[in-house]
């Protein structure tokens, strides 16, 4: 008997939504099993959530992910119905499928970020190496893009720092920011995630990027962080941004770099933490994100 008789049967399943609704069909489709998550906007006018289910797991998320969508669709008033389209693939030609969607990419001035399997020249950069199949922050959406950016601005201005530079990133996904903050020179890094999921891929990736010792990662909420540190991140949505701002102005003794917010959410998140004080270093808007980099007045 063919042995290919015997393969699983996979799907890949496209969601077209709009920019306001991808992070949160992502985290549904990540909590219901999906083994890969990506966000895909490179076109703006059509950018879609692109997930992959053993076909018997599909099955049973399809009628939940119909309802979450309608849902979503009353909650942010897009009228367009999401486009939902299925396409079935053999075990074996998951690799090529699942590959297909990275590259490596520089961000920046200073960085590249590369799957595992590619091996980029860094031409003078420093090599950020994310799995992408573990969790949320792979460096293609335009969120972690901005806060890398921002915090390579920031280690610029505090490169005369002698006592050397500490940073905190809240909700660290996959540990890039950590990772990257590691490479550009920080040297008391801590990532904290409530998701145990995303610890273990940070975990992961600071181990393929060789700086497992150097990062500390835990899994922790956010209500519980005191320590604070020179830089803190914050790759969020709106709603944690706020509720917490308090402890987030707390937490850092000079630059905040919030991220997370769509456009139509950035000027409130942004007064809020301007209400809050701060200043306001640099914004970047991108797309249909915002984020931005606050200091403290003196």
């Amino acid at each position: 008997m063919n042995s290919s008789a015997h393969s699983e049967e996979w799907i890949a399943l496209h969601v077209g939504v709009p920019p306001v609704m991808m992070d949160g069909v992502a985290n549904f489709l990540h909590e219901r099993g999906s083994r890969g998550v990506v966000l895909d906007d490179e076109n703006p006018e059509h950018p879609s959530v692109i997930a992959y289910f053993p076909r018997d797991a599909w099955e049973a998320v399809y009628a939940e992910l119909k309802n979450y969508l309608a849902r979503l669709c009353d909650l942010f008033s897009v009228s367009d119905v999401p486009v939902v389209r299925v396409t079935p693939f053999k075990e074996e030609e998951w690799s090529t499928v699942w590959k297909s969607y990275f590259t490596s990419f520089p961000v920046g001035k200073r960085l590249i970020v590369t799957p595992p399997w590619l091996k980029p020249e860094p031409y003078g950069r420093q090599i950020l190496v994310i799995e992408p199949a573990d969790a949320f922050g792979t460096g293609t959406h335009e969120t972690t893009q901005g806060c890398l950016i921002l915090l390579e601005e920031a280690m610029e201005r505090l490169g005369s720092l002698s006592e050397g530079v500490s940073l905190l990133d809240v909700g660290c996904g996959t540990g890039i920011i950590a990772i990257a903050a590691v490479k550009l020179g920080a040297t008391d890094v801590t990532g904290v995630d409530n998701d145990p999921v995303a610890v273990q891929a940070a975990l992961h990736n600071a181990a393929l990027n060789g700086v497992e010792d150097r990062v500390h990662l835990a899994c922790v909420e956010l209500a519980a962080l005191a320590k604070p540190a020179d830089i803190v991140t914050a790759n969020l949505d709106r709603l944690t941004l706020l509720a917490n701002r308090d402890r987030l102005v707390s937490l850092f003794r000079r630059f905040l770099i919030v991220s997370g917010i769509t456009i139509e959410q950035w000027e409130e998140v942004r007064e809020a933490f301007l209400a809050q004080g701060l200043i306001l270093v640099r914004e970047i808007t991108r797309a249909e994100w915002g984020c931005g980099m606050f200091h403290k007045r003196s």
